[in-house]
């Protein structure tokens, strides 16, 4: 029985630097051969590998944007307005797609470890996937949990200052003194009922 997590599936295989570089000249020589026409394929490209909701939304809106700026250029008269608004947005087209597709598939090929980028996958180990957990006599061995931390050393005892003694209370003589009256008073008052008696 092993303890953890099972095999680690292994990290998609990376394109070598010729092949990547090979497609982004091509995806962008088409981009600004076609003057913006086909500047949804390396949109398509990317939303192909990276898989990401965000690449397609991209795709469909750069898609959208090329074939109804081309629709308007084919359509309306050349002194329109609309005309020179889309040729400007199809040729706006080429260098937003063409940054864009550089800078993501640059970063795409840093994460898959293409030769020549350092790779998040090449700098975190992972343990082989045939190792196992080493016996332990406890049930609930876990290789995976962090050890807990050492207990803080208790904090030095703070220098004690010397307190100065209190200076003794004055005695309550005037106190004492009545006191002993009232029980001398008392005293006789009860040695006269006794005698009277």
């Amino acid at each position: 029985m092993t303890n953890g997590p099972g095999p680690v599936p292994p990290y998609p295989p990376a394109q070598s630097k010729a092949t990547a570089t090979t497609l982004r000249a091509i995806f962008l020589a088409i981009t600004a051969i076609s003057c913006g026409f086909l500047s949804c394929l390396p949109l398509l490209h990317l939303a192909v590998r990276r898989r990401r909701t965000m690449d397609w939304v991209f795709f469909w809106t750069g898609t959208a944007v090329s074939i109804a700026s081309f629709a308007t250029i084919g359509s309306l008269p050349e002194e329109s307005s609309w005309t020179d608004a889309a040729l400007i947005t199809a040729f706006a087209l080429v260098p937003l797609v063409g940054v864009h597709y550089l800078v993501a598939d640059l970063a795409l090929a840093r994460a898959e470890g293409a030769p020549g980028y350092p790779s998040y996958a090449t700098t975190v180990p992972f343990p082989p996937p045939h190792q196992q957990a080493p016996p332990h006599p406890q049930a609930d061995y876990n290789p995976y949990r962090a050890t807990p931390p050492a207990p803080a050393p208790p904090p030095p005892p703070a220098p004690q200052t010397p307190v100065p003694p209190q200076p003794p209370a004055p005695p309550h003589q005037p106190r004492i003194n009545q006191v002993r009256a009232e029980l001398d008073e008392l005293s006789d008052l009860l040695r006269k009922q006794e005698g009277g008696q």
